[in-house]
């Protein structure tokens, strides 16, 4: 952290953000790595300062963990956003984002949602729902292979009062078949590799003791 007394510069010039690193929208990972971002420094603020100065001292003794130090005013608009959200990491966020696109993927061609109903809003369950429905209706059945992202990105944030929301463009290589009940393709082509751009947006309460992510939204991009 440098010197005692570049420790008071601080002190005077700036005031601190401070996230944790977490994994997948909000349980506590293995490695920890506090993260500081400045900014200047607002009114009657010292005492919130002196509070967070000494939390980031005492993560990073505890934890043996370095202190990543970051100007605010450097950061783009989208990462000033994400700044914002009450511990958010950015590359944990993507992780874990990764990690339920293929759990929705695969939950929705098997025709059982259960085991993402808590990642996905109403909205989104009743979507998936009924076209599962009508899959079953007319004996389609679905077959996904998932075989790896080109891309997974940030496109947009948006902070709303009580809510923050980010916008998610997954570029994935999947083959995907739907089967008749003879067991016979009627889409797709389980030799052909499609390239598929996803947008999603993932939502979550500000504030709040739970900082699980929400799915609110999908589309596919041309």
């Amino acid at each position: 952290m440098g010197s005692f007394v570049d420790i008071i510069f601080l002190m005077i010039l700036v005031a601190f953000i401070i996230t944790r690193l977490y994994s997948v929208f909000g349980s506590n990972g293995g490695d920890e790595k506090v993260r500081v971002i400045i900014k200047p420094l607002d009114k009657n603020a010292e005492k919130k300062l002196m509070e967070n100065i000494s939390k980031v001292m005492k993560e990073t003794k505890k934890t043996g963990s370095k202190t990543e130090i970051i100007n605010f005013e450097n950061l783009s608009e989208p990462e000033k956003s994400l700044a914002q959200i009450p511990d958010f990491n950015k590359d944990n966020f993507l992780h874990g984002a990764c990690r339920v696109f293929e759990m929705v993927l695969q939950a929705f061609s098997s025709g059982n949602l259960n085991g993402i109903k808590n990642l996905i809003s109403k909205k989104i369950w009743e979507a998936l729902n009924q076209t599962i429905n009508f899959r079953k209706e007319n004996n389609i059945s679905s077959e996904v292979d998932f075989i790896c992202f080109d891309k997974s990105e940030i496109k947009d944030v948006k902070l709303l009062k009580n809510s923050a929301k980010i916008v998610v463009e997954f570029v994935s290589e999947q083959i995907n078949i739907l089967r008749n009940e003879k067991g016979e393709v009627i889409e797709g082509d389980e030799n052909f590799v499609q390239k598929i751009t996803d947008i999603w947006t993932f939502e979550r309460t500000l504030n709040a003791k739970n900082n699980q992510w929400i799915l609110v939204s999908t589309k596919k991009n041309a």
